[in-house]
């Protein structure tokens, strides 16, 4: 009976053994299913308007600026998306970044007013009137893979007013959103603001820098880029015969009325009657932008030669600038005879070196809460001067970058010659220097006597006096602010130069922003002009992130080494002292003749001082390898990084698996 029933139990487990289905059946189906999961959840996830951002710096998500932008509109505006839909002729990578622009442009859309955004999207296939559209709207054709244009531009129209981004480029699309919200902008306010720019140096453009090359007189310079920006944003339509970008140039005796910012970039040689002039026109309620210049490496390159650090040398810039009149009277001071230095902010020149009078100021220096600098990140500033602020009456100063207290004042010759001893003798004063403010408030004349005389008026008065006895009326000027006034100061002007702030592709065309430095100036015209909206958009996503955290770690693992090396260089000195001084006491004007007692101290004191150089070797050589190793420790981190931590995550999970299994 027994066997019976074994036999049965074993013919029933026999068949449903066999009736089960293979696995690999059940892997090869649930595969199916959860792809199907998986494609069904993307299509649906993809119609849900909603996303989420997760970029440090919400690139993908419209910034505050632009919504303001759209929540402004009261009237439409048509954004006309040209396109190329051939994907034989279009390149793949703009067939792909066109993707990204039209669903921006959506974005845009769903945010707008009333819907007073509309898209129209446009494909300009060759010899069609969609073509004739797009060369209309001034959009630029590029080269297609069967030799026919493709287009990938915008145009944007409001009434009668059209604004276009000719090519809408990849490699500069963390500027994009600016780009479109500027146009919007620029076709929706009713009256440009106009700005006037002085400078001593050739932002505008202009001939070599080369004098005496007669090659290079050919040559033209292109306008500085933040020039080009500033031409963009303000004087993009020049049809109407009339400009709102104005080239004052330095020696003017009066502002016009019509002018809203002066933009100053070193004012080198700035005269006494055009800082009066310029004393009323921030009185009559105009808004100055000034970058001044402790020493400016781009005036120094105008030099015929090489001369005394500071002073004016023939045929050249002064490489220091200031505005000696003005500043006192606002209760602010510059520094030009000295540049900064700041070891927590310098930048490294490769092979362990380092020059600390170039800097890149992080956000600890940045005043985040601030509405023109809380959306910047990064600022490089080269061979900077500093201010001192002594508050005036009725003026506010808000300083929006500073130095760290890890930083000292010398002078620009050793900053540019003798870097390494500047490093090797460096002593921290403990002061935050500031180095960009933004006085508002109530302002008072910095020339309570009137108009400055210069000689040629002096004469010409007295003579006029002589000839004529009759009592002219004086001449009026204000002597306090109309209004609220508004002055931007910054303690550095080579930092708007184009190597220091553009990064360029291999064309040598701008292609995007290698740091916030144009930004800031863009910022601070924006907001002296009356906008702000902009501001927060054109800050989004430029400049590179500095290596902070390496930075912090290379100077903990050098500091030691860097004060040895210092006492071996004090040491090295104090030994090639004492030999001088023992040659000249042994010596005389014909011929030095040692005594033994003094030859054998000279020997002494050589082995000594080659002894000290050896050190110095190893220790630099120490330096360099610590360095180096903490560069590979960060890269291995971050290569190894991921891969480690989801081999990780996967025996975790294995190990759980199991448990659980083996639990049952």
């Amino acid at each position: 009976m027994a066997d019976e029933t074994d036999t049965s139990s074993t013919e029933s487990s026999s068949v449903i053994k066999g009736s089960k289905a293979p696995s690999w059946l059940f892997s090869f189906i649930g595969a199916i299913i959860v792809f199907a999961l998986l494609v069904t959840l993307n299509i649906i996830i993809s119609k849900v308007p909603g996303k989420v951002d997760l970029t440090e710096d919400k690139l993908h998500t419209l910034s505050d600026g632009t919504l303001e932008i759209l929540e402004g509109l009261d009237a439409e505006v048509k954004v006309s998306f040209f396109v190329s839909k051939d994907k034989d002729n279009m390149p793949p990578e703009l067939t792909i970044y066109a993707k990204r622009v039209d669903a921006l442009l959506d974005e845009y859309a769903r945010r707008s007013k009333d819907e007073f955004l509309q898209i129209e999207r446009i494909d300009p296939q060759p010899e069609t009137d969609e073509e004739d559209s797009a060369k209309l709207n001034n959009l630029r054709g590029i080269p297609g893979r069967l030799g026919e244009d493709a287009y990938l531009g915008i145009s944007i129209s409001c009434l009668d007013r059209k604004s276009s981004i000719p090519f809408v480029s990849p490699g500069n699309e963390q500027m994009l959103e600016y780009d479109i919200s500027r146009a919007i902008l620029e076709v929706t306010r009713e009256e440009a603001p106009k700005v006037a720019v002085m400078s001593a140096l050739p932002v505008t453009g202009g001939p070599p820098p080369a004098p005496f090359n007669p090659q290079a007189r050919q040559q033209q310079r292109p306008p500085w880029q933040f020039y080009t920006a500033l031409r963009r944003d303000y004087d993009a339509d020049l049809t109407d015969g009339e400009s709102n970008l104005v080239d004052l140039g330095l020696d003017v005796e009066e502002i016009a009325d019509d002018i809203d910012v002066v933009v100053l970039v070193h004012p080198a040689g700035i005269s006494e009657n055009t800082q009066f002039a310029l004393d009323q026109f921030l009185l009559r309620g105009g808004r100055i932008v000034a970058f001044l210049d402790a020493f400016s490496a781009v005036a120094a390159q105008s030099q015929p030669q090489r001369q005394p650090f500071g002073g004016q040398q023939p045929g050249g810039v002064p490489t220091s600038s200031n505005l000696d009149k003005l500043l006192p009277a606002w209760g602010v001071n510059f520094e030009s005879n000295q540049v900064l230095a700041d070891r927590s902010y310098e930048e490294s020149q490769g092979q362990g070196r380092t020059n600390p009078t170039v800097m890149t100021v992080t956000s600890a220096g940045i005043d985040s809460d601030d509405s023109l600098t809380g959306s910047m990140r990064n600022f490089l500033m080269y061979m900077s001067g500093v201010f001192y602020v002594d508050s005036k009456e009725g003026i506010n100063v808000d300083t929006l970058i500073q130095s760290s207290a890890s930083s000292q004042l010398v002078a620009p010759q050793a900053a540019q010659f003798g870097p390494e001893q500047l490093v090797a003798n460096f002593k921290a004063s403990g002061k935050e220097y500031p180095l960009a403010l933004r006085l508002s408030g109530e302002f008072k004349t910095a020339f309570p006597q009137g108009k400055p005389k210069s000689e040629e008026s002096e004469e010409s008065e007295e003579s006029e006096e002589s000839e004529e006895s009759e009592e002219k009326p004086t001449e009026e000027w204000l002597k306090k602010s109309q209004g609220e006034g508004s002055v931007f100061l910054v303690a550095d002007s080579d930092m708007l130069f184009d190597d220091l702030s553009v990064a360029r592709d291999m064309f040598g065309r701008a292609a995007a922003y290698r740091n916030h430095n144009l930004p800031l100036l863009e910022g601070a015209v924006e907001q002296a002009a009356g906008g702000a909206n902009l501001t927060s958009i054109r800050a989004r996503g430029s400049g590179g992130r500095p290596f902070s955290k390496f930075k912090e770690l290379r100077d903990e693992a050098s500091k030691e080494l860097t004060e040895e090396i210092r006492k071996v260089d004090e040491k090295a000195n104090e030994l090639s002292r004492e030999i001088s001084e023992l040659m000249q006491n042994q010596g005389n004007n014909q011929m030095i003749v040692l005594s033994a007692e003094a030859s054998d101290k000279i020997k002494e004191l050589r082995a000594q001082e080659v002894t000290a150089a050896k050190r110095k070797r190893e220790l630099q050589r120490d330096l360099r390898k610590d360095i180096r190793r903490i560069e590979n420790r960060i890269k291995n981190y971050n290569i190894a990084g991921i891969p480690i931590l989801v081999a990780v995550i996967g025996i975790l999970h294995l190990v759980f698996r199991r448990m659980k299994i083996f639990a049952r």
